[in-house]
């Protein structure tokens, strides 16, 4: 029962290049006030079913903001799992992107048979490291899982990313460090992911929507309370003044990530190429063995939040996600939700800047234009329009 909304995006045209750029949302960003008056558990139990796209970020920052709230720390091996689901969901969704996106734009056909694949694999993953148990609840206990079927499981993933994606495994993919290097990976041609950049670089599209924007850093905790108490925040947020960026090119660091950065800034490459190593990287942390398991998760400040109230942060597959409750007698007295969409798509944010980059005539503006789009992806349905002036 997702109630997700859409955006409508107009772009004004004149003289082979974009002079305006409108981003209208119908997004029901206050829908959370349905849990209003409910209690903490049946509030826990509807968010996942209230926000379909990417419920499992939406459960993660949920009982981490209303741990907070009641005072509760969660156990070490219960956030490891909470942090392993929401890593595999971002897999998931950025794979979603490239195997059934991607092949739109190089007049190929969805690649659905391995997208079905990866379902299977996740929720085998999840059924196993969870034992049908819900760890997005309150004072849950969950027992350790089977690492050797784990590991299992992990290996199933790794070959479908292989064969779909990287032509090699994920973990030696990320050996590759340089522009050069890349260019060798993309020039052979094997995979649909190879074949997107190698068409990205023959159409000169490189630096496609390369502006300037800021991103979103630590919130501080004061400040961010203030920000919350204006509903605009949440419709159309700024932090200190300027709109942010948030996403996988702004939290994913590598030697190659640096080296395209310094020559193309943000543009179309740098993005699909952040996509990537944030998958090939999830790829190694869903194991569960390793330091680097962990989704970056930093909790507020425990002197600077006020009682009874609770914010739950997760690094979601689009970029960072807030949530904010203040519980009175065991009841939701208020519920807010901070999605990335709002960040990115801004009528004055990252999107609209990229597109107001934009030169050609009408068809090359629409084709970079949904390319930019579904780069930095607004996990909601939207319309494009493109009039002159």
């Amino acid at each position: 029962m997702g109630i997700e909304g859409s955006l409508a995006i107009a772009l004004q045209t004149d003289s082979r290049r974009v002079i305006q750029v409108s981003i209208h949302s119908n997004r029901p960003v206050h829908a959370s006030r349905v849990f209003h008056g409910k209690s903490v558990a049946d509030t826990l139990t509807m968010i996942p079913m209230l926000f379909s796209i990417c419920g499992t970020a939406q459960a993660c920052a949920g009982v981490r903001a209303c741990e907070q709230a009641l005072g509760i720390d969660s156990s070490a091996p219960v956030e490891m799992i909470r942090n392993a689901l929401v890593n595999m969901e971002t897999l998931r969704e950025h794979l979603w992107r490239i195997l059934l996106d991607w092949p739109n734009f190089l007049g190929e056909l969805p690649q659905k048979s391995a997208m079905t694949g990866l379902l299977k694999q996740q929720n085998d993953y999840r059924q196993l490291i969870t034992g049908g148990n819900n760890p997005f609840l309150l004072q849950q206990k969950i027992s350790c899982c089977d690492l050797d079927k784990l590991q299992h499981i992990v290996h199933k993933i790794s070959g479908l990313l292989e064969q779909s994606v990287f032509a090699m495994p994920p973990i030696q993919w990320l050996e590759i460090n340089s522009i050069g290097k890349l260019q060798q990976w993309f020039d052979s041609d094997r995979t649909l992911a190879a074949r997107m950049l190698h068409f990205v670089r023959q159409q000169q599209l490189n630096e496609t929507g390369r502006c300037q924007v800021d991103t979103i850093a630590l919130l501080d905790t004061q400040q961010l309370y203030k920000e919350l108490g204006n509903n605009d925040f949440i419709r159309q947020p700024q932090w200190h003044g300027s709109c942010r960026e948030t996403s996988s090119l702004t939290r994913i660091e590598s030697p190659l990530l640096d080296e395209l950065r310094h020559q193309s800034g943000n543009g179309l490459l740098v993005r699909l190429v952040a996509r990537l190593t944030e998958m090939a990287q999830l790829s190694k942390s869903i194991l569960m063995d390793r330091g680097d398991a962990a989704v970056s998760y930093i909790k507020p400040d425990n002197n600077k939040l006020i009682s009874g109230h609770g914010i739950g942060e997760v690094p979601a597959a689009r970029g960072h996600l807030l949530h904010h409750v203040h519980i009175e007698n065991e009841q939701i007295r208020q519920y807010q939700i901070l999605a990335p969409t709002e960040w990115n798509f801004h009528p004055q944010g990252v999107v609209a800047r990229s597109l107001a980059t934009l030169q050609g005539d009408q068809a090359q503006i629409e084709r970079q234009a949904r390319l930019l789009i579904n780069a930095i992806d607004p996990c909601v349905g939207f319309e494009l329009s493109i009039s002159d002036a």
